[in-house]
């Protein structure tokens, strides 16, 4: 999953041109060069060469919210955060000044499959601020004031986050889409979750999740390599190894038929989030879906145009593939009265598609954007670290940027169509609609569509 993200936002597309990109190859991508050094303990170090005056860095832990215990969803993200924010007296303002001395800046991520943290730093400052954030993620420490502040603070988040319906609508859709699988819950956990939480879960979760051996740090850097490795090592080799939880999880099951569920929210906005399970990041389908999820966002201002004569629709198409099968969905924001006519057009899209009424000028101008997305992806540098990273993350190698394009290339009408038939299924997806209930139930009848039982 691209960047470290924990919320899923609605984006506004304004009318995208419908000329194509121009009829230029897909050339294989060169992906940045790294040199893989490892420290005894088993950590990985990536370096890649850059002079700019600031260097980015991210450091990746290959365990994620997967592994977080049932009845107790929420403990990898409050254990990451208690990390990260290292509240204990001087030792904290210590790393604190630390860091604004150095002209540093730090922030972090949980995944379902992964821990991030990661920022930039002044070049000379580089080795610094990396053993900095050693000192907090190797010997962290964890006290019982420090716990309950934080574990308190997340929990009110939660509860001002219930207030957006797009936050409450994600996760109802997550949880209809995987039921027993991990990825149902999300990372940061609800208020009855974290209520079960001990300092216990916390130090025990760090054990299980947080060793070297399960650890990658890519970094930018302008000096000898050679030298930073042996700074680095100082304080990251003494990091014990332990052995890694097996990564072995519940599959998620496409519904038997759609679970339509409605969520009432009185303020007057409404939306709808539908989806269906996709594949994980090293399938072969997933190539024929990042065309499909591109093909889709490019019909949304068309949408907008039939349904509300205008040159704007809040909406967003969504392709997320981890180290298991993840989903594919379409988001759409919209006044009551025209949500649902909203639906109706993405059901004959997939209907036709289905049937192979593609569109062949949409079709390559969709290859055309999946592809600049990944090169302008690899042309910023701290999202390079983060394709490099997830390479190994997701066991697909380093082809997988090399010969993005050749895959994308290969992705025929024929493909095309077999992926939308396989994985774009009306009756076995999720479709979950907010607003006046009262009003969208009757819509949705309408056009045949009932809820589905509790």
């Amino acid at each position: 999953m691209s960047l470290p993200t924990i919320v899923f936002l609605l984006l506004a597309f304004p009318i995208l041109s419908t000329n194509p990109l121009g009829a230029e190859g897909y050339d294989p991508i060169s992906p940045p060069e790294a040199y893989r050094q490892s420290l005894l303990n088993g950590m990985e170090i990536l370096f890649l060469t850059r002079s700019d005056e600031r260097v980015p860095f991210v450091f990746m832990i290959k365990n994620g919210a997967v592994f977080d215990p049932i009845e107790k969803w929420g403990i990898t993200y409050l254990t990451t955060l208690m990390i990260f924010e290292q509240r204990e007296n001087l030792r904290e303002v210590q790393i604190q000044r630390g860091l604004q001395e150095l002209n540093a800046d730090l922030n972090f991520g949980v995944e379902g499959d992964a821990i991030y943290f990661f920022g930039s730093t002044p070049r000379e400052h580089l080795v610094d601020t990396l053993n900095l954030l050693a000192e907090m993620v190797v010997r962290p420490v964890f006290n019982e004031e420090d716990f309950q502040q934080t574990r308190q603070r997340v929990i009110l988040e939660i509860e001002v986050e219930q207030q957006h319906l797009g936050m409450v609508s994600q996760d109802l859709f997550l949880a209809e889409l995987f039921q027993v699988n991990p990825y149902a819950h999300s990372v940061r956990g609800t208020t009855e979750s974290l209520s079960n939480l001990s300092l216990g879960d916390v130090r025990t979760q760090y054990r299980k999740l947080f060793m070297p051996n399960q650890a990658q740090l890519a970094v930018y850097h302008s000096g000898d390599r050679n030298e930073i490795f042996s700074a680095l090592s100082r304080h990251w080799g003494s990091w014990i190894r332990r052995n890694p939880l097996s990564f072995t999880f519940r599959q998620a099951r496409p519904p038997p038929k759609q679970r339509l569920k409605l969520l009432d929210w009185p303020s007057g906005e409404s939306l709808f989030r539908w989806g269906s399970l996709g594949v994980e990041r090293g399938s072969r389908d997933y190539y024929a879906l990042k065309v499909f999820q591109q093909y889709l966002t490019l019909c949304l201002p068309t949408w907008a145009t039939q349904v509300a004569s205008r040159n704007q629709i809040q909406a967003s198409s969504e392709l997320e593939a981890g180290r298991m099968p993840g989903f594919l969905q379409l988001n759409v924001q919209a006044p009551p009265h025209q949500l649902i006519a909203y639906y109706q057009k993405f059901e004959v899209l997939a209907k036709e598609l289905q049937e192979g009424q593609i569109d062949d000028q949409k079709f390559e101008e969709a290859k055309r954007l999946a592809y600049l997305e990944m090169t302008d992806s690899l042309s910023e540098p701290l999202s390079a670290l983060y394709q490099l990273l997830e390479t190994g993350l997701y066991n697909v190698g380093i082809n997988y940027l090399t010969n993005y394009g050749l895959r994308l290339e290969r992705v025929t009408l024929e493909t095309f169509q077999n992926a939308v038939r396989k994985y774009v299924s009306l009756e076995h997806s999720v479709l979950v609609v907010v607003g006046p209930v009262q009003y969208l139930r009757a819509e949705l009848a309408r056009i045949g569509k009932g809820e589905t039982p509790r």
